[in-house]
């Protein structure tokens, strides 16, 4: 058995004062009363004690007028009480906390430390529970690590609580099924809440799956490894059979990769065979060097030449300018030596002066005779040096010819033996790609590690058998849960009462057989009604709760329900009686939640069977029923006092 709620304490956040709320560790719980008396958030505040990682608690009153919550809590052997303050102002939660292990525990009077942290007193609840040391959640950031990370006290909580926006969803049957993270770990952690799987079986199933990645690395490293094999073997093969068709090699084909590279290191070459350049025309190299030398040669002196002549064509088109000038010089000489005249008897101007205008014009003839003699010089000069290279470009084109005769012989004597020389062309180049060949390939890499591989198929086998056995305990746990599931669905009068009903124990959905003659099951997304959804949420959280409690399950021995009469006592409708509580339309909506409430007491008395808190707007006067009621809050009566509220 695990632990059950024996209190609940709420600390006045500017005083000494505190709210105890005190339950009964079997039976039925029932807390009543008027909207925003504060009957929901005891459903939170239990949650947020549980080491939630946000605060659930809503804002407003309850975290301005409270400073810390905490809950007692009893198992068969012991008793853990928790405190945990609330979150400051603008924070979102509050990781400290405080605990103490032990029995006959009560409350201290004044706050103590808050020492510990939330991790410390989740890990203190999971081993409290009974959770410690499974380790069943997948690593989502990591899939590749075997170690997968352990269940704590925060996956079992979705089985003891029924929020109001649960207990009557359509969509999902417990909290946190909505949302991706809590939804992966919380089933991961299933089967071992269910008891269907214990630790040896965890361990069993952990072994599998490294066993199996194992086998899958080893099995994808030999199809790796036959894939370079063949992929190495046919281009080694095929560097054989050229080897073999230029006779370099003979004799038996290679069946194997070793084989292979071993004959292809012994690869000898007879360079006496070879065709050799050399021997054929001993001095071919000297003669493509005398012919290149030759061939430089002419071509240098040519552009010798080429510049003499320019220089020549420059100076004789100089000559030509200052030839020019000097003949329009020449005037000079029809200027008089003396004139008596003021005025020039051509242009009438009054500057002319023979005497000095003639004296002009001598010297710039004079300076042009000087100019245009020593071009002539150089002119000269210029043309008997390229008279010489010309002379000495005829003996360089002499020998160049004979230089390329010769080259133009032995080339015509390599040509008739072009045929080896291909042969021996190739035999280099076929030579170059089997010593890269030989580098490139790792023969370590195609080595066998498939030794083991037997051995871990052969234990994977014997585990795989032994985790078969889960199945069939599975399909039991799921058969009797559906079993009683139904039984309960059917006390509360619900519409599809003659088929079955089921809630997975892979993924807590909810199906119903709409049709008794079909065995089509029908998710509870696809039927209608607020009354079904709420009689079908309790039939099977009820039902997973019964094998909680046959089975020593480590789940809490306590369930949580909120708003379970909301489809019959639907807070809209605003029908009220004279104390301002909400009644239902119709007498029959009235008996079909006693009958619940009726189920619920039933139930609970079990020997074992998990603690029941119910927070509701329902009340009847019947004796029955008022022995279930715990706390009723109306007439100013709420959760946080009045007098805590400023």
């Amino acid at each position: 058995m695990s632990w059950r709620i024996k209190s609940l304490i709420l600390y006045q956040r500017d005083g000494n004062d505190k709210r105890v709320l005190k339950f009964k560790t079997h039976g039925v719980n029932v807390i009543t009363g008027n909207s925003q008396t504060g009957k929901s958030a005891v459903l939170d505040i239990l949650n947020y004690v549980l080491m939630s990682q946000s605060c659930p608690i809503p804002k407003g009153i309850i975290r301005q007028a409270v400073s810390h919550v905490g809950g007692h809590f009893v198992g068969p052997d012991s008793e853990l009480m928790i405190l945990r303050p609330l979150p400051d102002p603008g924070s979102k939660v509050s990781t400290q906390g405080w605990y103490q292990l032990g029995k006959r525990l009560t409350f201290p009077d004044e706050l103590p430390d808050m020492a510990s942290n939330r991790e410390v007193i989740r890990d203190i609840l999971s081993s409290f529970t009974g959770i410690s040391g499974a380790a069943v959640l997948s690593n989502p950031k990591e899939p590749w690590q075997a170690v997968q990370a352990e269940a704590n006290i925060r996956h079992a909580a979705p089985l003891i609580f029924q929020p109001q926006d649960i207990v009557a969803n359509r969509y999902v049957s417990v909290p946190g099924l909505d949302l991706e993270n809590h939804r992966r770990h919380m089933l991961d952690a299933l089967p071992f809440l269910l008891g269907i799987e214990n630790v040896e079986f965890l361990s069993a199933r952990a072994r599998l799956r490294h066993l199996k990645g194992k086998i899958r690395e080893l099995k994808m490293r030999g199809q790796e490894r036959q894939r370079l094999r063949a992929n190495t073997f046919a281009r080694g093969h095929k560097l054989w059979l050229e080897a073999q068709g230029v006779g370099l090699i003979d004799g038996k084909i290679p069946e194997s990769v070793p084989e292979l590279l071993v004959m292809l290191r012994d690869l000898h070459v007879d360079d006496e065979k070879r065709f050799n350049i050399a021997t054929v025309v001993p001095d071919f190299r000297e003669l493509e060097a005398r012919e290149l030398d030759t061939r430089k040669a002419v071509q240098n002196q040519r552009k010798r030449i080429k510049s003499l002549l320019d220089f020549e064509q420059a100076a004789e088109i100089h000559q030509d300018v200052v030839a020019r000038q000097i003949n329009k010089l020449s005037v000079a000489d029809l200027l008089p030596t003396a004139y008596a005249g003021k005025n020039c008897p051509v242009c009438n101007s009054n500057t002319f002066a023979p005497e000095i205008h003639r004296e002009q014009l001598k010297m710039t003839l004079s300076s042009l005779e000087n100019i245009r003699a020593v071009p002539l010089k150089l002119d000269v000069k210029a043309r008997k040096a390229r008279i010489r290279l010309e002379e000495d470009l005829v003996q360089l084109e002499e020998a160049h010819e004979a230089a390329r005769a010769k080259l133009r012989d032995a080339v015509s004597v390599i040509s008739k033996n072009a045929k080896w020389l291909a042969g021996d062309r190739a035999i280099d180049r076929l030579l170059g790609r089997i010593a890269e060949y030989l580098r490139t390939v790792d023969i370590g890499d195609m080595d066998d590690e498939d030794a083991g591989l037997a051995g871990l198929i052969s234990e994977a086998d014997e585990l795989q058998k032994k985790i078969n056995s889960i199945w069939k305990r599975r399909n039991e746990t799921q058969k009797e849960i559906d079993t009683r599931m139904t039984n309960l669905a059917r006390r509360m009068e619900v519409e599809f009462k003659e088929g079955n009903a089921s809630i997975s124990v892979e993924d807590l959905a909810i199906k119903v057989q709409v049709d008794p003659n079909s065995d089509e099951m029908t998710s509870l997304s696809e039927i209608g009604s607020g009354a079904n959804w709420v009689c079908y949420h309790l039939a099977g959280i009820l039902a997973i709760h019964d094998h909680l409690s046959k089975n020593d399950c480590p789940v809490p021995r306590t369930l949580l329900i909120d708003q379970p009469s909301q489809a019959w006592f639907p807070e809209e409708l605003k029908d009220t009686d004279n104390e301002g509580d909400l009644i239902p339309r119709k007498s029959e909506d009235a008996n079909r939640v006693r009958d619940i409430y009726q189920l619920l007491s039933e139930i609970s008395a079990q020997n074992k069977f998990s603690q029941i808190i119910v927070m509701d707007h329902a009340k009847f006067a019947d004796q029955w029923f008022m022995d279930l009621v715990r706390y009723e809050w109306r007439h100013g009566n709420k959760l946080v006092p009045e007098h805590w509220i400023h």
